[in-house]
């Protein structure tokens, strides 16, 4: 991180100060997210994500006070104060507090999908192709919401004890899905701290294979060693491959629930847990084995040739690939991306309004997208349970409309135009730095 390593890593929270050094390691939401608070007033952004707990294992790190110039300069505008006002108005009516119903339905649903995708292939996986394309596409769907499960389970909205919230997450997410809670927490729970902040959020860090603005792309290409001809991997695939984003966009969404799968393996066989704990590294490991050994015997034993299987893995993964990044594509890309050194004069608030984006949507497209089309809510309150965003949805959109913060709220459509429109001006830009680095022509 930025910090040298020599310097203590302290984070400033309602006026006082705290030293994470030793802490960071062991911190449950991961290390990461973490040090992109050092040197920060992260008084925000713990509220957000943290339980009132979770002050008394802060209180073990005080080191002191933050001086009276200091405390003036990190003092937030009206539009913060504002947004800390509704939050503490919907914690006193209870809005923090989950339907235990309305999670039973979705958990009781979401499994549901599971029983028309085995049912088909079991009876029909011999003989029909109809019943075993059918099948995958429920199994990519079925995927698909067992990840939005587990991200409201991974954001503590449901349980108020912490630990249960993990135990679903690991089933639904592990398990179902095939994808580290451990992993997970330490990927996402940096991105909600430092969304869209270059260098550290790690969600828009996608290049060599895509670069989401302008700025990005000079920045990437700009870290490159000058004249080194495309000696490695990453220059070539600047120079020769990122030009070209926009031929290989749509393509690339259908990687990712293999790309993200991947990395849950090597993160827990290689990093372990996102605590430290063996028995939970343990747990993960067998589960994320058990999800691979249960879909790797389904296919032997209920598909009956080669080439069904195939098209039963490939046709799974992708629409379960494109059905998780789509929606995390509207989420994000194409909204402002914020250099560190901006996002030091800017509030928690500010941050996740300017670089969230809302989607206009009915029942069907909001069962889709897991609740993610009220992203601007999600991301102030990430707490909160998914029944309650669409409720604060005006609230929100009207302090932001008053103190004249852009809120960007849009249909499925333009969305997907404003990220496509993203994705060309990035390469034009990509275009002209491999021109101007290796003198290439396009």
């Amino acid at each position: 991180m930025d910090t040298p390593m020599e310097e203590p890593y302290l984070i400033y929270i309602d006026g006082k100060i705290y030293d994470v050094t030793d802490f960071h390691h062991e911190h449950p939401g991961g290390a990461k997210v973490l040090l992109t608070q050092v040197g920060k007033d992260a008084s925000d952004v713990f509220r957000a994500m943290h339980p009132e707990s979770a002050f008394e294992t802060l209180a073990n790190y005080y080191v002191g006070d933050v001086g009276a110039a200091q405390a003036i300069g990190n003092e937030k505008h009206a539009f913060e104060a504002e947004m800390r006002a509704l939050r503490r108005s919907l914690e006193d009516r209870g809005y923090f507090h989950a339907n235990p119903l309305y999670y039973v339905g979705k958990v009781a649903c979401t499994l549901l999908l599971l029983v028309p995708s085995c049912t088909l292939v079991y009876y029909y996986g011999q003989t029909s192709t109809v019943a075993v394309v059918a099948a995958a596409l429920i199994m990519g769907l079925f995927w698909q919401q067992c990840g939005w499960l587990a991200h409201d389970f991974g954001h503590h909205q449901v349980f108020e004890d912490r630990f249960w919230n993990d135990v679903l997450l690991v089933f639904l997410g592990d398990l179902c899905q095939g994808f580290s809670l451990s992993w997970w927490k330490n990927k996402h729970n940096t991105h909600h701290a430092s969304t869209n902040i270059n260098g550290h959020d790690p969600d828009i860090a996608t290049a060599p294979a895509l670069l989401w603005d302008e700025f990005s792309s000079a920045y990437f290409y700009n870290s490159l060693q000058d004249g080194d001809g495309g000696k490695d991997v990453t220059s070539w695939l600047a120079r020769y491959v990122l030009p070209y984003q926009t031929r290989y966009y749509v393509f690339l969404l259908s990687l990712a629930r293999l790309s993200w799968a991947r990395q849950s393996l090597v993160y827990v066989w290689s990093i372990g847990s996102i605590n430290r704990s063996k028995a939970l590294r343990g747990f993960e490991g067998a589960c994320l084995v058990l999800h691979w050994t249960l879909f790797t015997a389904m296919l032997f034993a209920w598909i009956g040739d080669a080439f069904h299987r195939i098209l039963f893995l490939v046709l799974s993964q992708t629409t379960a690939g494109y059905l998780i990044s789509v929606v995390f594509a509207l989420n994000h890309n194409g909204m402002p991306i914020i250099t560190q050194s901006d996002a030091q004069n800017m509030g928690f608030y500010e941050i996740q309004a300017i670089t969230g984006r809302d989607v206009q949507s009915g029942p069907i497209g909001g069962w889709i997208m897991g609740g993610l089309h009220y992203q601007i809510e999600h991301h102030l309150f990430p707490t909160l349970p998914r029944h309650r965003l669409g409720e604060i949805q005006p609230l929100v959109e009207a302090i932001c409309k008053k103190h004249n913060v852009n809120y960007c709220k849009t249909s499925f459509y333009q969305g997907t135009l404003d990220v496509w429109q993203s994705l060309q001006s990035a390469e034009k830009v990509a275009k002209r730095m491999v021109s101007k680095t290796w003198g290439t022509h396009h």
